[in-house]
């Protein structure tokens, strides 16, 4: 009777030759993975002081900067709520790109003639699932918002 094939030492090493090929193929998979889709998440541009972009929340298109970042739009642009100590404004974003990291966003309360009334900053630590929440304390009213508009600078 003839020995199965595996049990020669030409059988093992054949398989020995495919396993290696195998672990190859699959380590060099893991690494373009990692270069082409995990590595870019975690690189996020930082905001520059000297060039700050602005939209009014009203109109903000998706951010091509920071990777189609969104502002949600529907029902309101923002949410407010009061407290004792001022007022805390509430903006949504869907993280197209999934972002991963910290990055400044800054939010501007311009009065009708353009003159800045009040301006706000927050560091907001993206994630690559689930709903961005960031939240602005402003130290005004409400009544002072809706005379206003606000500017969302990235």
């Amino acid at each position: 009777m003839k020995r199965p094939w595996l049990t020669t030492t030409t059988g093992q090493r054949w398989s020995i030759g495919a396993s290696v090929v195998i672990s190859t193929v699959m380590v060099v998979s893991l690494f373009s993975y990692w270069i082409l889709q995990a590595a870019p998440r975690i690189q996020i541009a930082q905001l520059d002081p000297n060039r700050i972009e602005y939209c009014q929340l009203s109109d903000c298109a998706p951010i091509d900067k920071l990777a189609g970042l969104e502002l949600v739009t529907a029902p309101e642009p923002y949410l407010v709520v009061v407290s004792e100590w001022g007022t805390s404004i509430q903006l949504r974003f869907v993280n197209h790109g999934r972002l991963e990291g910290a990055r400044e966003l800054r939010l501007l309360l311009r009065s009708d003639n353009g003159k800045i009334i009040e301006g706000m900053r927050q560091e907001v630590t993206f994630s690559p699932k689930g709903p961005v929440l960031v939240e602005f304390f402003f130290t005004g009213f409400p009544k002072e918002l809706q005379s206003g508009t606000l500017e969302l600078g990235y």
